[in-house]
């Protein structure tokens, strides 16, 4: 008896060759999976930017004041003293004017000193530590008065007081 073939009933007409079962071509589902990669990557990014966005607060013209006045504070025993009054005095009159609605960006000590005194923001006491400011910065920046690194500290020191010191309440109307 001849030996028996165990394939001998498959014909080579019925064997059928791989069949695609992907709905696509291998490239473009890479692709694909790749864009979509992208797209949630940047939805997630831009998330986390509007939460970081949202959380952010921002600073209230006395915060401001006083980060800018903490910054020249450190730096007052070595700023040139000129400059220095011309920083802290910016800061102080930017302040007041943001604050409390004052015209001290544009006008003179002199001139300031006369809309202080009518406003309802300065009682006497800080009206005198407005004044004494005023004078020092002045003496600096116009008549170039010697000053040192106490000096400048001193100053910074006037101004930080002028903007930490809260407005009372009998006189804030």
């Amino acid at each position: 008896m001849p030996p028996v073939d165990p394939n001998a009933d498959l014909l080579p007409h019925e064997i059928a060759g791989p069949v695609w079962y992907l709905p696509y071509p291998l490239p473009i589902m890479i692709a694909a999976a790749l864009v979509i990669l992208l797209l949630l990557a940047a939805a997630v990014w831009a998330l986390m930017r509007w939460r970081q966005r949202k959380a952010r607060r921002i600073l209230t013209a006395r915060e401001k004041a006083l980060a800018a006045l903490a910054a020249a504070q450190a730096r007052a025993a070595e700023a040139a003293p000129y400059e220095f009054s011309i920083e802290v005095c910016d800061v102080l009159r930017t302040y007041l004017g943001a604050e409390h609605h004052l015209p001290a960006t544009t006008q003179t000590s002199y001139e300031f000193l006369q809309t202080a005194r009518s406003s309802a923001v300065f009682n006497a006491e800080r009206l005198a530590g407005l004044a004494r400011f005023l004078d020092k910065a002045d003496a600096i920046k116009f008549a170039r008065a010697e000053a040192s690194g106490a000096d400048n500290a001193e100053l910074a020191g006037l101004a930080g007081e002028l903007v930490k010191e809260e407005v009372p309440h009998a006189v804030a109307a």
